[in-house]
């Protein structure tokens, strides 16, 4: 009875432990990572990632705060639909769907880690969620969305809306060439003045003529 007795746990920490497993399902976080954790959402700063849009097959640097307070940080990488995805780097644990690190040094106060995105292209957002625990096995929530760069297409052909400047039209002068228009005029001149010599002439020549004739 004494050895039965010495492996049972206390009845005033059931109550409590009760109360973390709710608090861990209830946020619908059944990783192993997160058991005996009560999880309680963060106002400390966000976490950060480099680079901040989502592609495919890409390594990003994930910052996420913390204090002297925080014995380990656990990372997870989901889609909309709450999967886990991608590959954490020199993690000291990986669990279930998310990955555990260590703080090693209590004087950091910021703790980075490497997340490999998938190859898959069919994912455009990805959140990142991280959980600071503290020595006393409470966790603060904080989370980063990803999403992929927006594709803009741009139109081969170009309609322009700028009206031509507008040109004044300088009316035409039709120049007369000077010598024809001097040939024209001495050509009618010469005939006015020639008709009444060729009439006298011929008025003359028959004059002539009657009197040889007579």
């Amino acid at each position: 009875m004494a050895v039965l007795g010495s492996t049972l746990l206390p009845l005033g920490l059931f109550p409590c432990l009760v109360m973390l497993f709710i608090s861990a399902s209830s946020a619908n976080y059944s990783d192993s990572c997160l058991l005996l954790i009560q999880i309680v959402p963060t106002t400390a700063p966000s976490i950060k990632a480099n680079p901040d849009v989502y592609e495919s097959n890409t390594i990003y640097t994930i910052s996420v705060p913390v204090n002297n307070n925080v014995s380990s940080v656990v990372l997870r990488a989901v889609d909309m639909n709450n999967n886990s995805l991608g590959i954490w780097h020199s993690a000291d644990r990986d669990c279930n769907s998310s990955s555990l690190y260590h703080m090693k040094d209590s004087r950091s106060t910021l703790l980075r880690a490497y997340w490999e995105s998938p190859h898959s292209t069919n994912v455009t957002t990805v959140k990142i969620q991280a959980f600071t625990i503290s020595f006393h096995r409470m966790a603060t929530f904080s989370s980063l969305t990803l999403k992929k760069r927006a594709v803009t297409t741009t139109s081969p052909f170009t309609i322009s809306t700028t009206r031509p400047p507008k040109t004044n039209v300088l009316p035409t002068t039709r120049i007369l060439n000077p010598t024809s228009t001097l040939t024209t005029s001495s050509s009618v001149a010469s005939g006015i003045f020639l008709s009444p010599i060729a009439d006298a002439l011929q008025i003359l020549l028959v004059f002539l003529t009657s009197k040889l004739l007579f």
